[in-house]
């Protein structure tokens, strides 16, 4: 009896989503690397037989706000109906600040049928801001106890415009570090080693950069000298 009370459960949320047919449910965007802010756009249709109300939208992050444009406002603030085949948009507006890499950023819509803990739809954001210049790896592990050795970061500029690393930061003491020019502007070694793998460590190194782009102006990486669970 339980599954099938499951069964008719998902089937019901299922039959909720599908009244309104998206062209997309996620969307891949490529900003160009300088962007601040981008608009991304989910056109759909009410494609069902009958009314049906969004009573409720948000996007999470603190960094996305969401709208909705189409439909008809309820009274007393009580949603938006959204008539048999009638269209609408719901639109995302992501404040990209420093992110790097890709992101995926949601937003979630509820109808008069959905539960506040289960929302009927779901819009996926992926976000993928070129690396301009990047760390491989960004994170560096000794072993406690372990021996001393020195490791490497590699770092690398995408494209043909030269962006100089300037300056480096450790944030410990403990670690000795060195930044190695092995084509001024477009690549680099950073030379990373703990004085001592005696006692836990945690230190983070920032490479500042003559970027004229806010994101690409500082890189960072990590060193951990930490126990070995093995």
């Amino acid at each position: 009896m339980r599954s099938f009370i499951l069964i008719l459960s998902l089937a019901f949320t299922q039959a909720q989503a599908a009244v309104f047919t998206f062209k997309e449910t996620t969307k891949a965007v490529k900003p160009e690397p300088d962007a601040k802010v981008i608009e991304i756009l989910f056109p759909f249709k009410n494609t069902s037989d009958q009314a049906v109300d969004i009573v409720a939208y948000d996007a999470p992050c603190s960094c996305m706000s969401a709208k909705l444009k189409g439909g008809t406002a309820l009274s007393n603030n009580k949603g938006i109906r959204f008539e048999p085949g009638e269209e609408g948009v719901v639109k995302g507006i992501f404040e990209l600040g420093n992110f790097k890499g890709t992101i995926d950023k949601k937003i979630f819509l509820w109808t008069s049928n959905d539960s506040k803990e289960k929302p009927s739809i779901e819009l996926t954001t992926r976000v993928t801001i070129p690396e301009l210049i990047s760390a491989t790896p960004t994170s560096l592990i000794w072993d406690l106890k372990g021996q001393a050795n020195a490791k490497e970061i590699s770092i690398k500029v995408v494209g043909e415009k030269p962006i100089k690393v300037t300056d480096a930061k450790c944030s410990n003491g403990n670690l000795e570090f060195e930044v190695i020019t092995i084509k001024e502007g477009f690549e680099y070694t950073l030379k990373v080693k703990p004085k001592s793998t005696d006692k836990i460590l945690f230190a983070s190194i920032k490479l500042s950069t003559d970027s004229k782009i806010d994101r690409f102006k500082t890189l960072q990486a990590f060193a951990t000298v930490k126990p070995n669970k093995n």
